[in-house]
């Protein structure tokens, strides 16, 4: 049962595990509500929290198990930093995952970068979003997310995906051992080898996600209970920030996209139901002109309708395979000067509820200067 205390010692000096409640309601996998209801069941019976929450039909066995595995890696702000697996994620992203700041507070930031140049995080210190010492450790997060620093292996997909009891070790070994001589990722591997379908390979990567937004919600608890440093005084460089508000007056930071071509549905068969995804060359082609020497940021926006029938997108042709989900997602690009074409693939991986048919295109490409 979960009848673990809270940590004692808010220095880190005793690590306790993380209560497996607020895992999961951290990682997005359940409601403060759910949790309540599922606490008050166990008093009753006596059962062990997970099988309350299975026998209510809240949760599958495997976001259970998939939680659990992880509990040991955010006992301490150390392990939990670097608990970062996954494709890394812009800064605003990972904070509005965690509930820390709202889509408000983000987008009035991304704004006022524009207009100083500062970097996203100052700003949002500067505003009173976020504190110093959050902010570095969400950066700190960040870099193992990115690869650059070593990370727990725990929240790789392939073993979330033993964790989960989909592959064996033995499998998940000899994909490793083929990974070496291959650039294919693990769940493309998993799946050429039989050992999964491509089904599984979606779930465990939501699994993933999920994962990691609690151990960033972890680390942000953790800073905080450490202590907070006093938020920068907003009247600290002011005198450099106007001269900078005046040079980007004077030529604005403008991004624009322009869509030379864009294949208006996506047709759905049995065959791809089968095999778990269907393939769109050259669905899109895009024209960019972007004067913003930080870059800029290609979105991909979700439209509204029916409930989607994928879990998820790959995006194909920026150089990097890119994953967004059904309400799409975003990614960072550099300064090219004069104007850029694209083309774009997509592979949608398809849900399990997915049906035969044809489907409105279900993303607008838009762009925003950084």
């Amino acid at each position: 049962m979960e009848k673990a205390s809270e940590d004692k010692n808010r220095n880190g000096a005793t690590p306790t595990r993380r209560l497996l409640g607020q895992v999961l309601v951290d990682g997005g996998f359940l409601s403060h509500r759910d949790l309540e209801r599922a606490l008050a069941d166990q008093n009753r019976t006596n059962e062990m929290l997970g099988e309350v929450l299975v026998r209510m039909g809240v949760l599958d066995p495997d976001d259970i198990h998939a939680a659990v595995s992880i509990q040991s890696d955010l006992a301490n702000l150390d392990d939990a930093v670097k608990a970062a697996g996954g494709v890394r994620q812009l800064l605003g992203e990972l904070l509005l995952k965690a509930k820390r700041i709202t889509p408000e507070e983000l987008d009035h930031a991304l704004r006022e970068q524009r207009k100083t140049g500062e970097k996203l995080g100052e700003v949002l210190v500067r505003r009173g979003s976020l504190t110093k010492n959050e902010l570095d450790a969400v950066l700190e997060f960040q870099q193992h997310q990115g690869g650059l620093a070593p990370g727990s292996v725990r929240f790789r997909l392939g073993e979330i995906l033993v964790a989960t009891g989909q592959i064996t070790r033995e499998q998940l070994d000899a994909v490793l051992a083929r990974q070496k001589l291959s650039r294919k990722k693990q769940g493309e591997l998993l799946v050429e080898s039989g050992a999964v379908q491509p089904h599984q390979v979606a779930r465990g990567l939501t699994l993933q996600e999920k994962l990691v937004t609690a151990a960033l919600v972890a680390v942000l608890s953790m800073t905080n209970a450490a202590g907070a440093q006093e938020i920068p005084s907003t009247r600290s460089g002011s005198a450099s920030g106007s001269a900078r508000i005046t040079v980007t007056a004077t030529v604005p930071a403008r991004a624009t996209v322009k869509v030379l071509h864009q294949r208006p549905e996506v047709v759905i068969t049995n065959a791809d139901i089968a095999r778990g995804y269907v393939d769109l060359p050259s669905a899109s082609r895009i024209e960019i002109r972007n004067n913003s020497h930080a870059g800029y940021l290609l979105i991909f926006e979700g439209m509204e309708g029916p409930f989607p029938m994928f879990d998820q997108v790959l995006v194909k042709g920026l150089g990097t395979e890119i994953q967004i989900g059904p309400g799409g997602g975003w990614i960072p690009r550099p300064h090219v000067r004069g104007t850029v074409t694209m083309e774009l693939s997509y592979r949608f991986v398809l849900a399990k509820h997915a049906r035969p048919g044809a489907y409105a295109w279900p993303f607008a490409i838009t762009t925003r200067p950084l």
